[in-house]
């Protein structure tokens, strides 16, 4: 399968996952960076409330889905966009803030990552960061129950989303900042059926999974048996909606 991401299906959920990224911003304390850098900007909507805050900076959007840098393009012509991994990105000279939403759960061996990251920093330079709580995500944990049953651990992904508790975090990066702001956010969907759900997820972290899977009827099977738990999981509210529950970590570490 190994498909680019589909940014429509993402982009349905625009609002909801726009959101994290303006409150990982309103705790972001520069007050003129010259140079920014988006990691994993996505379609844009992240760089866009970082060029809406801080118009004259300049800014990079750094993604590795040409699809989604097709769709960036077109909501910023300021902006530069970069087609390259986050793990291999080197900036050319020090930046004053590396944001990332929801993208550095991608990525492995996160501690040499932040390391890497926090050195391409300016003195008093910052680094802010929100990935999803995966330690503490019923859905995820289902996904993941599903994936170990004998009919599906075979296709087991060769890589899926790693998130560790924010106590991990904070050892990796306060030797290193001068301040490490940590917090938690649970943010409360609401969802019109459990298909819903389903499209969420398959925009984003269940795609590793759907990947591994031999064809189109295993993958249909396998987001059958899925729906089928989170009909169970999640039921429906008085008014008919379904709420999903969505932690999300934030991290901001700011060179002093």
């Amino acid at each position: 399968m190994n498909e680019d991401w589909n940014t429509s299906l993402y982009l349905c959920f625009e609002r909801e996952r726009t959101q994290p990224s303006r409150d990982l911003l309103a705790r972001i304390t520069i007050d003129q960076p010259e140079e920014i850098v988006d990691l994993g900007c996505g379609p844009g909507n992240s760089t866009a409330i970082l060029r809406k805050r801080w118009p004259s900076a300049k800014i990079v959007g750094l993604d590795n889905s040409p699809a989604m840098l097709e769709q960036a393009k077109k909501t910023d012509q300021k902006t530069e966009w970069l087609c390259e991994d986050i793990g291999s990105w080197r900036s050319s000279s020090q930046v004053d803030l590396i944001f990332a939403n929801a993208s550095l759960h991608w990525l492995p061996d996160h501690e040499p990552l932040l390391n890497s990251l926090i050195q391409q920093l300016k003195p008093e330079g910052t680094l802010a960061f929100q990935v999803p709580a995966l330690y503490d995500q019923p859905a995820t944990a289902t996904i993941r129950e599903i994936s170990a049953l004998a009919a599906w651990k075979i296709y087991a992904p060769q890589s899926f989303p790693i998130v560790h508790p924010p106590r991990v975090y904070h050892d990796y990066l306060a030797g290193k900042a001068g301040s490490v702001d940590l917090w938690e956010t649970v943010y409360y969907h609401q969802l019109s059926d459990h298909t819903a759900i389903l499209d969420w997820y398959r925009s984003a972290g269940l795609r590793p999974y759907l990947e591994a899977l031999p064809n189109d009827p295993a993958r249909e099977e396998f987001q059958k048996q899925l729906l089928e738990r989170f009909r169970i999981l999640f039921p429906r509210q008085t008014n008919g909606d379904i709420l999903l529950p969505f932690r999300r970590l934030f991290v901001v570490a700011t060179i002093r």
